[in-house]
């Protein structure tokens, strides 16, 4: 599928699922040095973006590293090994509004098919809640099938704010049969006939 960059827009914190760790599972914060783990994780789990460097780290968090531990998390296995990272993160100006981000989220390879998707996406989510955030957006890529349908089991809606997003989201829908994801084409191009069939001044 073509590569192409997608947001997603949750408008409230309300009734976010619950999905509990598997037992031995747990959440630990971001200690000084995991750049160094964090930049493993996305190199083992990344299919996409060949790049991942301790550049990348510092251009999505290096302007607040002390809000880090706060905002940072890993995955740790039963048998202590970081397995994943999930960012409970921030936009202050997007739409002119402060938003809470759900930032980054992988599992490596070994730990993949094992269900821990959902509960670390709810553990960011609750995090964000407990920040003060209200709403919450993220931004993704449209061959990520497996995560953008974990996205909208959590409420998150698609970003279809010009030809280029209806286009990007036409190419998810035909590979990923969503009940969320196909209602909200639908009300887009209702919109646009809406628009398109509004009398003119002339």
């Amino acid at each position: 599928m073509e590569y192409i960059q997608i947001s997603m827009l949750r408008p409230d914190m309300e009734r976010v699922p619950r999905h509990p760790l598997p037992e031995g599972f747990t959440m630990r914060t971001y200690r000084q040095g995991d750049k160094a783990t964090w930049v493993r994780i996305w190199r083992e789990a990344e299919p996409f973006i060949k790049d991942i460097s301790p550049a990348t780290f510092d251009r999505e968090f290096g302007h607040d590293l002390p809000a880090m531990p706060k905002r940072c998390y890993f995955l740790v296995a039963p048998d202590g090994r970081d397995a994943g990272t999930a960012s409970a993160w921030y936009d202050r100006r997007y739409a002119g509004k402060r938003w809470g981000v759900l930032h980054w989220v992988a599992v490596v390879p070994d730990f993949q098919g094992m269900g821990l998707a959902k509960p670390m996406v709810a553990f960011a989510m609750d995090r964000l809640r407990s920040l003060g955030h209200r709403r919450a957006l993220l931004r993704t890529q449209t061959p990520r099938l497996g995560a953008i349908k974990v996205y909208l089991d959590f409420g998150f809606l698609p970003e279809i704010g010009s030809q280029e997003a209806l286009r990007a989201w036409s190419l998810v829908r035909d590979a990923l049969p969503h009940p969320v994801l196909a209602e909200a084409l639908k009300a887009q191009t209702r919109r646009q006939r809406s628009v398109a069939d509004e009398p003119t001044d002339e």
